[in-house]
């Protein structure tokens, strides 16, 4: 429910932040509806859950934290941060002990007893990692091999459940992670966002992810009171509407493109225009998609007697990544042969989100180039995780 300080709750705080030293209060630099300053929330979160919510060297921070404080200036409150091991974040919501936590996904159970902000503002998709050099090319192929997971979690639960496999249980998914580089385990489930950002973070080299994800969830927040659902709803429908979620999600998830590979993507989707089969528009047009392994995929349009059956340049390059196993779709091109950009038509950007929402997208011609996120160019994707 939603609180206004007295001294009792400055006390209180007073008392989290020397039981925990973790407790931070964030305030808004205004409000809308009528709401004033002094309103606060208690938000509770893994504590280890990047780039959604973590600590780094003392400091919390991350994409729900910011994303929350974000609404709050629109709407009036202010945030009381409050990182936990996930167990513990749990029990302290259930209890109510909080106003909102962090990383919720919806289950029969949950919805039973909690409310759930309308809209989902990030993904978890539970994924296989496994190094570059193994030859592990689906999860059919991990029998026999040993397999890292965190104990406690769903992905733990997954591998348990699998046969003739060798699970290997670890506290943290850093752990997890660590014991596949070092090759003390084949492959690590775990959810792919917090991976891909570990990886990142630490500039580690030599892993991928199998193209299948074994679950696909939304993350929502879960929040205790209705009327604060409602105050986090219209908050985030504006932000949304206006742009700043876009920003502020690119600014958490998406690692932006150097000038060398903005132009090895160009040359490379106009050298790839050179190929293309269209004898019935005479459009010419090549393609090219860069992935996180640092490899580019190429393509050019395949043209039909029959409409239908023909395929465009970037389907052919996507699909192309997809074939090899390497799916984690960073950025893609669609040119023509004389430098000036296409952009993807409805049926491509529908593609392009199911891979990645961040995913980069050029658009532009002779140099003068402006980089969009998929998402920013097709607002109204369509989704089916659960």
């Amino acid at each position: 429910m939603l609180m206004r300080p007295t001294w009792f709750f400055a006390v209180l705080v007073a008392l989290m932040v020397i039981a925990s030293g973790q407790a931070i209060a964030v305030a808004p630099s205004g409000s809308l509806n009528g709401a004033d300053n002094t309103t606060t929330i208690r938000f509770v979160f893994d504590k280890d859950y990047g780039p959604f919510t973590y600590e780094d060297n003392g400091s919390v921070q991350g994409f729900e934290l910011d994303l929350l404080n974000l609404i709050g200036k629109v709407e009036g409150f202010s945030v009381i941060a409050q990182p936990m091991i996930w167990a513990d974040a749990q029990l302290f919501f259930q209890k109510g002990d909080a106003d909102v936590i962090g990383g919720f996904i919806k289950t029969e159970e949950r919805q039973k007893r909690y409310n759930f902000t309308e809209s989902p503002h990030g993904s978890w998709d539970i994924m296989t990692f496994v190094r570059d050099d193994s030859g592990i090319k689906s999860a059919a192929m991990l029998r026999g091999k040993k397999v890292a997971a965190q104990k406690g979690s769903v992905s733990y639960s997954i591998v348990k459940n699998l046969t003739g496999v060798q699970l290997l249980a670890y506290d943290y998914e850093q752990e997890c992670l660590l014991a596949l580089q070092q090759g003390d385990v084949d492959a690590f489930v775990c959810g792919s966002s917090s991976t891909w950002f570990r990886i990142r973070q630490q500039n580690i080299s030599g892993i991928r992810a199998l193209a299948t994800p074994w679950e696909m969830h939304s993350l929502y927040f879960g929040v205790r009171d209705r009327e604060l659902k409602k105050s986090l709803d219209r908050g985030m429908e504006i932000i949304t509407q206006d742009g700043r979620y876009d920003r502020l999600y690119r600014r958490w998830f998406v690692r932006e493109l150097s000038e060398s590979e903005i132009s090895a993507l160009v040359n490379a989707s106009r050298e790839s225009s050179l190929n293309a089969y269209a004898p019935y528009s005479g459009l010419a047009v090549g393609a090219a998609v860069l992935t996180d392994s640092g490899r580019i995929y190429t393509g050019c349009n395949i043209e039909n007697a029959l409409y239908g059956y023909s395929t465009s340049a970037l389907k052919v390059a996507i699909f192309k990544a997809i074939s090899e196993g390497d799916g984690n779709i960073r950025a893609a091109a669609n040119f023509l042969p004389d430098a000036r950009a296409i952009a993807p038509a409805a049926d491509e950007r529908q593609i392009l989100f199911e891979f990645n929402r961040g995913t980069l997208v050029i658009l532009g011609e002779n140099g003068n180039y402006e980089i969009k996120m998929v998402s920013e160019i097709f607002p109204y994707a369509f989704e089916m995780r659960s």
